[in-house]
């Protein structure tokens, strides 16, 4: 079992690697996801091309399309009911399923293959110069507040997924019934976990000076 448990993939969990979309500006990758979630909802040109550059995307990356969506239960019940109000008009229904995967997908592809760290240096290098060029050369640089909160907010997402999928795999160890009752007991203990990781990043940045 333990062996089991440890192949299981984390959803946005980062997959190191040497390939180009590894090595790639981690700003310029989050601008992609930003761009790409948008021209999804603009049009179906751009719905199409999303899909298209997030596949071509994966694959050069090395990892399986359909590992992206690991972590989207709750996106596809949310499609079902959106296929189900939109059954006298699928194609519709359809169209509109796809729109809802493509955010999450992208940046989930983003998360596998940038690490925290490059996402919050590039993201305070461009900070610090947009501050440099407003204020200029003879004030002292400060820190680049907006990108560490960025960055932080952003991390969070990952580490929410892996300790939903911790506390999941030890509900499996104790083979416990999955189901409405199991998500009662993951909820709360989540969330608490969450809150514990939270208090600990907000101490961690006091100790630092970086506090409020």
């Amino acid at each position: 079992m333990a062996g089991k448990l440890k192949t299981r993939s984390i959803p946005f969990y980062y997959r190191a690697g040497k390939t180009a979309l590894h090595r790639a500006p981690a700003g310029l990758k989050l601008l992609a996801v930003m761009i790409l979630s948008t021209a999804a909802y603009v049009s179906m040109y751009g719905l199409a091309a999303a899909i298209a550059l997030i596949l071509a995307a994966s694959i050069a990356a090395r990892i399986p399309p359909w590992e992206l969506l690991r972590g989207s239960l709750m996106l596809a019940v949310m499609s079902l009911c959106v296929m189900l109000l939109n059954i006298q008009t699928p194609v519709a229904g359809l169209i509109t399923v796809l729109r809802i995967f493509v955010p999450f997908t992208v940046a989930a592809l983003l998360f596998a293959v940038t690490t925290m760290r490059e996402l919050r240096f590039s993201l305070g290098t461009l900070e610090t110069r947009i501050i440099n060029f407003f204020a200029g050369r003879s004030r002292p640089r400060r820190i680049a507040f907006f990108s560490l909160a960025i960055s932080l907010m952003l991390g969070f997402i990952p580490r929410f997924f892996e300790l939903w999928e911790t506390a999941n795999l030890a509900c499996d160890a104790r083979i416990a019934k999955r189901g409405p009752r199991r998500l009662l007991l993951l909820v709360p203990l989540v969330t608490e976990r969450m809150m514990e990781a939270a208090a600990d990043t907000a101490l961690a940045l006091e100790a630092r000076g970086l506090g409020l």
